[in-house]
Parts: structure tokens; C-alpha cells; sequence
């Protein structure tokens, strides 16, 4: 009896306070029929929080899970990747990403219409919006991902494509085109239970990475709360300006399961589909994607933080100034001052010549330590100045380019770290003869002592071989001549 009671008194309390019996799930998928959440088998690991490196697939509530690095995709973790799931919710994402690519946002306006509101269940989540309500594409976009709502889905499908049958064909060939399996068929934009409507965890990972990729789809994700503009219809029944807020507990900081790295993405429940959470964090330069399908109501959260922690363990991230900077170039200036200490040896430090782009290098330690070591092959350098002093710091010396695998090339600017006096005694170099040279107004070249050493050595030279040719032709006329036939004796 006393149990009856509490849940009564619980139940009174949430219907004053207005709250949605599906608690968490205000902004999600929610359904009245019993739902039992999994729990973890009897032998499972313990999971550590010290150790997150250490990560078994028994640790995770989830029948289905997987950990991408987001840069390139490969997989970091996987459990049951490939089993067929249903994505309840998370089918939203791939609708979002559709309309993102093919919406104008400046100009697009939705009218919400009978059909879109009347296709969705009474258990599952809605915006809500009202038949004949105006709401601009981008608005729309935003609540029907934060808010989860599967009117707001249904709409920007007729909008669209004209029918939500269209526009599953539409989603179909977009999964086929972002590189998911046969695995992954779609019959609605919103996630609503349907037997055909299915996926995997490795595919739905694929559809998200396409998706962050869109600044838009990153922007609304990452956070939990939308401000929704007053809208209007024909009628003047639309709605006021409103705060949306939804079900990501790992966004919001007042939360036990709030993830501090944490981006996104998006939720979604049905008790066919059990508790699955898209998810996206950022570290250091490192940013993973995780999924988990058939998890509980808690244990998506829990999931989701043990995958992105073991990911980040995994992986690193470096920048080709860092790998540079661990073994920087070294040159020889020559014409050094004789006083200078480190005797014309100077190091060469680096900056980029275009600081806005992203160069940054993700992969796992053995990729990473790979390229430390052939970080000569990934690069090349195109010198631009003589190794000659005087040299000031900061002077470029040359160019180097990277060629990475992902990001295209860079151009980084090989500087000096210090400055190099010049030998006074030293002569001038090339570039200071053509350039005294060309300062000087007189066609004919300016007289100089050190002119006249060259020409004066060549005929000191040519006036000693005279002589010496002179004399010992002289010598050979003095000698007496030997007449044939007769012998001479001396005495």
C-alpha cells in the first residue's frame, strides 16, 4: 500500500507541476507501454574512471555501440556495429542534414500542415506547432532537432520533396550516397517506429560525421535550449517568442551526466529502438563521434562518456609546427662575426603563412609517431636567402611546405631565431655588389685600388716569364759549340 501511495503522490506532483511523464524524454521520443531498461550482464567488467583505456564491450549498456575518430573515420571501438537497429529519433539527423543542403535558409518559409501533425503518434514528442503556422526553415530545422519534434520533421519533408514518401526516397539515396549499407532503409524523416525504418550504429556514425561537417547542423546541436522566434500563421494562431529545451542531458551543466567536451548531437527513445544517443565531443584538436542503439534510459549517457573517454586515450592530435618544432632545421651562416658563440650555427624556427587554416594531423599513436619520423617525406623546403650574415631574427630563410592526407597543403615560413653579425673584414657578397652596383649612376665601374690587384698580378706574372725566357735564351747563345768529328779532352 505504502508503495501505491508514493507512486500517486509522485504522479499528482508531476501533473501540478506540469512536467512530461517521460521525465528526460520531454524532447524525445517517449511512449507510455512499459519499457524494461537492459542492465549489465552479471560478469561484466567493471568499468574504472582512472583507467579509461581499458574499455570491454561488456561494460556498456548498449546492444549496439561504436567510437569514430571524426576527421577520418576510422573506427576506434566497436560493438555489434553491424546489427541491424531501429534509430528511433537519430533518423532526425539525416533529415536536418537534407534540408540544410537543399533549404534556402534566408528565404525559405514552412506552413505547417494538417497532414505533418496528424502523422505523428500521441506518445511520441512534438514541438508543438499549430495547422497553418509559418515557421522559417532555419527555425524550424533548429526545433525539430533540439526539441525533437517529429511534426517539425514530417513539415520540412513536404516542404521539401511534397510527401514524406519522396522525401524517404530522398534520405535513402543520400545514406547510399554518404557510404552506409544496404543495412540502412528509411521510411520517415522523423524516426516514428516503423518495421522497414532501420540502421546500424556504424551508419548512422557515417550520417553524423557527414552532418557535423555542416556549421549550421554543429551550431544547433551543441546546444541544449533553442530560442524560438514568435511565429504566425494566417489564422494568428502561431506562437509567441519561446525557450525550446531539450533532452541532451550530457550538454547541460546542471545535469549528473553533463560531458564537458561534449557537442552534441541528438537523442531519440522508442521501446523498439530502447534509449539511443548520437554523440559528439572535441579534445585537444581530437573530435569523436560516438553511437549507441538499445541502451537505457542512463545508460546512453554513461555509454556515451565511457566510448569518448576510451577515444581519447586512443588518439592524438599535432600540428606540423609541433612535429617541426621537435626537431627543428638547423643552418650554417657563414661571414659570422669571430666573436659570435655559437659559431654561424643557427636554428630556424617556424610560422605559418596562412594562420586561419586548420593543419591539425588526428590519428592514433603509431600514425602519429609514423610521420614523426618521415616528417621529411610529408614536406618540402624551398630556401629563399643566402645562409650568409648579417642576419636579423626573424628573417625568412625559406619556405616549407606540408602535404597532408586530408587538409591539402600549407606554406610555413622558416624564420631565424636569432640575429647573426657579419665579419667586418669580411668581402661583400654577391647580393651587396649587384646591389652597390645598381645604386651607382655611372655607366663606367668606380675606381678602386682593389681594382687594379687582378690585371697587376697577370702582368707581374707575364713580365717574370719574359725574363726568365730572355735569360736562358741568352744562356743557350754563350755555350760553345761542338764541332762533329773531332774529340775534345780535358785536363
Amino acid at each position: 500500500m505504502s508503495r501505491r501511495l508514493i507512486a500517486l503522490l509522485l504522479t499528482a506532483a508531476l501533473l501540478i507541476t506540469g512536467l512530461p511523464c517521460a521525465g528526460a524524454e520531454s524532447a524525445t521520443d517517449s511512449q507510455e507501454d512499459v519499457w524494461q531498461d537492459p542492465v549489465l550482464s552479471e560478469d561484466a567488467i567493471p568499468w574504472d574512471e582512472k583507467h579509461p583505456d581499458l574499455l570491454d564491450a561488456s561494460m556498456l549498456y548498449a546492444h549496439s555501440a561504436i567510437l569514430i575518430e571524426a576527421s577520418t573515420g576510422e573506427v576506434l571501438f566497436e560493438k555489434n556495429a553491424d546489427e541491424i537497429m531501429y534509430p528511433a529519433s537519430t533518423t532526425k539527423i539525416l533529415t536536418a542534414y537534407i534540408a540544410l543542403q537543399m533549404a534556402d535558409l534566408e528565404n525559405d518559409v514552412v506552413t505547417i500542415s494538417q497532414n505533418a501533425i496528424d502523422l505523428v503518434p500521441e506518445t511520441y514528442a512534438t514541438i508543438p506547432v499549430n495547422v497553418g503556422e509559418e515557421i522559417p526553415m532555419d527555425d524550424l530545422i533548429a526545433a525539430t532537432l533540439v526539441r525533437s519534434g517529429n511534426e517539425g520533421a514530417n513539415a520540412i519533408a513536404e516542404h521539401l520533396s511534397g510527401s514524406i514518401e519522396a522525401f524517404a526516397s530522398l534520405m535513402n539515396q543520400t545514406a547510399a550516397m554518404l557510404g552506409c549499407s544496404s543495412d540502412t532503409h528509411f521510411t520517415n524523416p522523423s524516426g516514428v517506429h516503423d518495421p522497414n525504418h532501420y540502421t546500424t550504429v556504424r551508419d548512422m556514425a557515417t550520417i553524423t560525421r557527414a552532418a557535423m561537417q555542416n556549421e549550421r547542423f554543429r551550431e544547433i546541436v551543441s546546444s541544449n535550449t533553442y530560442e524560438m522566434p514568435a511565429t504566425s500563421d494566417k489564422n494568428r494562431s502561431g506562437h509567441p517568442q519561446r525557450t525550446l529545451v531539450g533532452g541532451t542531458h550530457i550538454l547541460n551543466p546542471e545535469n549528473d551526466y553533463y560531458y564537458a567536451d561534449a557537442i552534441g548531437v541528438k537523442t531519440g527513445f522508442t521501446n523498439a529502438a530502447g534509449y539511443c544517443f548520437a554523440g559528439a565531443a572535441k579534445r585537444g584538436g581530437i573530435e569523436l563521434i560516438s553511437v549507441v542503439f538499445y541502451s537505457s534510459r542512463r545508460g546512453r549517457w554513461t555509454d556515451t562518456k565511457k566510448l569518448l573517454e576510451y577515444g581519447f586515450t586512443q588518439v592524438e592530435s599535432i600540428s606540423p609546427e609541433s612535429l617541426y618544432a621537435e626537431e627543428p632545421r638547423v643552418i650554417d651562416v657563414t661571414g659570422f662575426a669571430l666573436d659570435d658563440a655559437q659559431h654561424g650555427e643557427l636554428t630556424l624556427g617556424i610560422r605559418a603563412v596562412d594562420e586561419t587554416k586548420d593543419m591539425t594531423i588526428v590519428g592514433n599513436h603509431e600514425k602519429i609517431d609514423l610521420l614523426r619520423e618521415n616528417f621529411s617525406q610529408v614536406s618540402s623546403i624551398r630556401w629563399t636567402r643566402e645562409f650568409r650574415a648579417p642576419i636579423n631574427a626573424g628573417d625568412v630563410m625559406g619556405i616549407l611546405t606540408f602535404y597532408s592526407e586530408n587538409n591539402g597543403t600549407a606554406e610555413y615560413e622558416l624564420v631565424a631565431t636569432r640575429a647573426i653579425a657579419a665579419r667586418e673584414d669580411a668581402p661583400p657578397t654577391l647580393q651587396e655588389i649587384e646591389a652597390y652596383t645598381l645604386a651607382d649612376d655611372n655607366p663606367w665601374p668606380r675606381f678602386s685600388l682593389d681594382l687594379l690587384v687582378p690585371p697587376g698580378a697577370l702582368l707581374l706574372a707575364l713580365f717574370a716569364l719574359i725574363r726568365f725566357l730572355r735569360k736562358h735564351r741568352r744562356k743557350r747563345a754563350k755555350a760553345p759549340r761542338i764541332k762533329p768529328g773531332k774529340r775534345h779532352f780535358v785536363r
